[in-house]
């Protein structure tokens, strides 16, 4: 067994709710994520329509027992101070735990323990089975600040009628450019809505006996063939009909651009390894073309890196100018953009549902909340006090948030550029939301397709076989999971 390791921080604060003193109190546009409600900017009177006036939270009260991961414990601390600065009445308990959420959660519900909020990006499928979730329509009803976040994200937290999760931050899988290679290889800074064909052109032209084109193309054709359908997201699964679709030509699409970029020689920097070589004390063509202890990808060997905004901790480093790009697209699709959702919820053993959920939004998509975390992170300074700022990309996109978001210097900015398009965005993480999605792909899908990508054998040829396997598993686990919601109490 874990152990979890707990930190327990009272932050009973007696202060006035004097921040943000006008935030939230007028009247605003109806909820389009309640389906009893017209969407916004509708004038048509509704009489059915909830009332949305923000809380006053002054009048909320209780406790609120929060579970953040170790690493996060100094920052939501601040956080959560910062919380009581404008609702003095609720008590917040700070519990630090160490490894995946999921086997946290397992270990304290097994000792009547469960904590009232939590975030992560663990499979949110699995607490919900388990009755551990609490559905939150009631309090997004009510909420005025949840017409900022994406509709199409908050779809996706839906299951049997019920709303389970909200999103905390987003993340969007991308290109890492290198700026100052671009320039020096004399080509045209590219477009943010570039396409494939210029994409494959950029790093075609990137590619001479000293520089490759892109660092590597694991799971590229994965991302592909999202930006070849207009229906499909991450490996081809379309989240309406709860089916993979292998067999509308978009994976066929995407396997061959993916195979056309590595028939390139020396364009994939990463494809030049050879691990059997180097054990045997040899050099490999990496080596050969980068140097013996290279990196090509840091050392601006490399026009393109295949990373996605999740990885700008360590890109930050680079000694070159970067960016981050969206996913070039297919011009018969149009803009097209994969974005990711980590996700907060609230447990069905809250003793303060009301506080519960004030706390949660803070944490997630609430304007003040998520204005609190942004001055946190850019602020924040390493033991010897020099500045090492950092960022999140907002779950919401309300007026405020984004003009914050957008005035800062340290976010990309392709990553402001993604951030302004997100209703043009296809859900990228469906491992979190989709039961057994992982599963079904490492056991069904992936050894498939590494075959195909081999050459052993063609992806027309399976496609059709492949995804009747893929849909007979994903629907068998979708049933027993709908099953399981709807024998809770």
């Amino acid at each position: 067994m874990k152990k979890f390791a707990k930190i327990a921080v009272a932050l009973s604060l007696t202060l006035s709710a004097t921040i943000f003193g006008g935030c939230g109190n007028k009247e605003t546009p109806k909820n389009e994520n309640t389906p009893e409600v017209t969407t916004p900017g509708d004038s048509t009177p509704d009489s059915t329509a909830p009332d949305t006036t923000a809380v006053d939270p002054a009048k909320v009260t209780g406790t609120v027992n929060f579970a953040v991961y170790n690493w996060g414990v100094e920052t939501y601390t601040k956080i959560a101070e910062e919380f009581n600065k404008v609702y003095p009445n609720v008590t917040v308990n700070i519990t630090g735990f160490d490894g995946e959420l999921n086997d946290y959660l397992t270990t304290q519900a097994a000792s009547n323990s469960l904590p009232d909020v939590v975030f992560g990006w663990s499979n949110i499928n699995y607490p919900i089975s388990q009755g551990w979730v609490m559905p939150l329509d009631e309090f997004l009803a009510k909420d005025p600040d949840i017409k900022y976040v994406e509709s199409k994200i908050m779809e996706g937290y839906k299951f049997n009628g019920k709303t389970y999760a909200v999103p905390q931050k987003f993340q969007f899988s991308s290109i890492l450019v290198n700026l100052d290679l671009i320039e020096q290889l004399n080509l045209d800074k590219p477009s943010y809505e570039w396409t494939i064909d210029e994409f494959k052109e950029y790093a075609t032209k990137a590619t001479t006996d000293k520089i490759s084109g892109i660092n590597h193309l694991w799971d590229f054709d994965e991302a592909l063939t999202v930006m070849y359908s207009k229906n499909l997201s991450q490996r081809g699964f379309d989240l309406e009909a709860g089916k993979f679709n292998f067999t509308d030509g978009s994976w066929v699409k995407a396997i061959t651009t993916h195979k056309e970029l590595k028939a390139v020689p020396g364009l994939v920097s990463d494809d030049l390894k050879n691990q059997a070589l180097r054990d045997e004390g040899k050099e490999d063509d990496y080596m050969k073309k980068f140097g013996k202890d290279a990196d090509a990808l840091r050392e601006s060997k490399v026009a393109f890196g295949f990373h996605g905004t999740w990885d700008i901790g360590w890109i930050k480093t680079m000694p070159y100018k970067y960016d981050f790009y969206p996913i070039p697209i297919d011009p018969a699709v149009g803009y097209k953009e994969i974005i990711h959702a980590d996700h907060g919820f609230m447990m069905s053993t809250a003793q303060s549902p009301e506080a519960a959920f004030e706390f949660l939004k803070w944490i997630t998509y609430g304007t003040q909340g998520t204005l609190v975390r942004l001055d946190i992170e850019k602020n924040k300074v390493d033991a010897d006090g020099n500045p090492t700022p950092e960022f999140f990309i907002p779950a919401t996109s309300a007026e405020e948030v984004v003009k914050v978001f957008k005035e800062m210097d340290i976010v990309p900015e392709g990553v402001k550029f993604m951030y302004d398009n997100m209703d043009k965005s296809s859900r990228g993480d469906l491992y979190k939301i989709v039961p057994d999605f992982s599963k079904v792909v490492d056991e069904i899908i992936r050894p498939q397709s590494d075959s195909v990508r081999e050459g052993k054998v063609e992806a027309s040829a399976i496609a059709a076989e492949l995804e009747q396997k893929a849909n007979e598993a994903i629907q068998e686990s979708i049933i027993k999971f709908e099953n399981a919601v709807k024998e809770l109490k």
